[in-house]
């Protein structure tokens, strides 16, 4: 009989060892919930006596131990305030525990996309990693900044080279600035400047175009004669200096360089211009009506033909 009960209470002890199964977050969560109500009910007494000295919780990544200090420390005085901080500190606990136990919020499968095209507008256009060229400047900035230290160093060390590279360091700050104000001064300074040509100077006068013009009719080429009739036509108003006297510009620019007082003089050099256009720049066939027509748009510019 002896051995019997000697067996039974060693395995009574073993069973109060035994390590109890942790809770998860949710669990102990509701658990902590029903002693809030408990309070109500049994009273800090009751729920006093009835909590153990820690809550162990487990999750998928850790287990954590949860003293009951703070709450036992709260029930054991009778106090009104005591109770409302205990149910206070209860439902601030449980409220961990429910953000702990959800899960993360999945990601959008467009998520991607979406953060392509935010970084596409123009505001985002100039983020960037640094580029090849940018770190490149970056190391020799720093290979600079390096050598000038270390010389400083040195001359920290030895007075008299310290002096001399003072003074060569003042000597080049001063001559730069002075390369800096005579090529300040001499972009300001006509003097500094070599003079610019007034107006560019003209291949031919419109009578000369008109000769070539005619020359080329007689013998067979129209489209040589429409382009020297329109070229005819400019230099005419280059020499009532209704256009610049040059022949830089492009034919759609001399129309738009006609000012508004000689408005009359724009459409037939428009007529002009697109006959150069179909005829000699796009390589349409001309005929001897087409050079005629454009005689006669010449006329209306004010040439006096023969």
């Amino acid at each position: 009989m002896k051995p019997l009960l000697f067996c039974l209470t060693i395995g009574m002890v073993a069973c109060a060892y035994v390590e109890a199964a942790p809770l998860a977050p949710e669990d102990l969560a509701m658990q902590l919930r029903g002693i809030a109500a408990d309070l109500d009910s049994k009273g800090a007494g009751g729920v006093l006596t009835e909590i153990p000295l820690a809550w162990d919780v487990a999750t998928s990544e850790h287990r954590y131990s949860i003293s009951t200090e703070p709450l036992r420390t709260l029930l054991k005085s009778a106090e009104a305030d005591d109770i409302r901080e205990a149910k206070r500190w209860l439902d601030a606990l449980a409220q961990q525990l429910d953000s702990f136990s959800k899960a993360p919020a999945q990601s959008q499968p467009n998520a991607r996309s979406t953060l392509n095209r935010i970084l596409a507008r123009p505001e985002f256009r100039g983020v960037h990693p640094p580029t090849a060229w940018e770190l490149f400047r970056q190391r020799v900035a720093a290979w600079i900044g390096s050598l000038i230290e270390r010389l400083f160093g040195f001359a920290a060390q030895h007075p008299t080279e310290r002096q001399i590279l003072f003074w060569i360091v003042v000597v080049g700050a001063v001559g730069l600035l002075a390369a800096c104000l005579i090529r300040f001064w001499s972009g300001r300074d006509a003097r500094f400047t070599l003079p610019r040509a007034e107006r560019a100077v003209r291949s031919q006068s419109w009578m000369e175009w008109v000769r070539a013009a005619r020359e080329a009719a007689n013998r067979g080429d129209p489209r040589e004669a429409i382009r020297c009739t329109y070229w005819a036509g400019v230099a005419l108003l280059q020499e009532r200096r209704v256009l610049p006297e040059d022949l830089t510009r492009t034919p759609r620019e001399y129309l738009r360089l006609i000012p508004a007082p000689e408005r009359a003089a724009a459409a037939p050099l428009r007529d002009l211009t697109e006959g150069l256009e179909r005829f000699w720049y796009a390589g349409q066939a001309a005929h001897a009506n087409d050079f005629e027509a454009s005689l006669k748009q010449l006329e209306a510019l004010g040439c006096k033909l023969d």
